[in-house]
């Protein structure tokens, strides 16, 4: 009968060489996930072999590596509040010098 054909042709992949790509494409950069408006700093979440890959430092979920452009590299500033609170960051109100119009709970 022969061999059964493939849905999804996938060439073959180093994963040490696409970890490593994928990390200098994020270096110094932040990102965002799909069409979101949403940026997020970038950090690293465990993948294969004791590999990384780069994602939100804020651990947002969603499906994918990266590889099939569900990550979007952007020099734009994080606007995340759980990124910039992890990194130390004043939030986007204090660092613009304006304050909130009223305060919940």
């Amino acid at each position: 009968m022969g061999e059964p054909i493939a849905l999804f042709p996938v060439p073959e992949l180093d994963p040490a060489a696409f970890a490593a790509a994928q990390h200098e494409v994020f270096r110094g950069r932040k990102l965002r996930i799909g069409r979101s408006g949403t940026v997020h700093a970038v950090g690293e979440t465990e993948w294969i072999n004791g590999l990384t890959l780069p994602a939100p430092a804020c651990h947002q979920g969603w499906s994918g590596l990266g590889a099939a452009g569900d990550l979007v590299p952007t020099d734009h500033e994080a606007t995340c509040r759980k990124c910039r609170r992890l990194r130390g960051l004043p939030s986007l109100e204090e660092a613009s010098g304006q304050g909130t119009l009223f305060t919940l709970g």
